[in-house]
């Protein structure tokens, strides 16, 4: 009986399109297999086929009354402005007096009193 094939994380990782401490990171938590003696850690064909197959997802197809609302959805969208507008400013309130410091104290020189 041959044993079986032993890939170590970096051929693993290479072989599912992950990087290694992801490799480690996800057979610590025990999301996906791995085999361990000592501390050493490894995977097998069987173990990497396995991860493979668990992350195959069905492609999604909308259902036909949902694409046919999304359309018309877009048909029905106002069109986008081409320019934003800048904010105005806030008009000044000219009914608020402005300081006269020709007249204060603590603009005043000796000199000119």
């Amino acid at each position: 009986m041959t044993p079986p094939v032993r890939y170590d994380v970096r051929q693993a990782a290479a072989l599912v399109g992950k990087s290694p401490s992801w490799m480690y990171q996800q057979g610590a938590a025990g999301n996906i297999p791995r085999s361990k003696l000592g501390h050493h850690v490894f995977w097998t064909e069987a173990q990497i086929a396995q991860i493979i197959a668990s992350a195959a997802q069905e492609p999604k197809q909308p259902k036909p009354r949902e694409a046919q609302k999304s359309q018309q959805r877009r048909e029905q969208a106002p069109p986008k402005r081409e320019q934003r507008r800048k904010p105005t400013l806030a008009p000044t309130n000219s009914k608020i007096p402005t300081a006269d410091f020709s007249v204060s104290r603590l603009y005043r020189t000796e000199d000119a009193a």
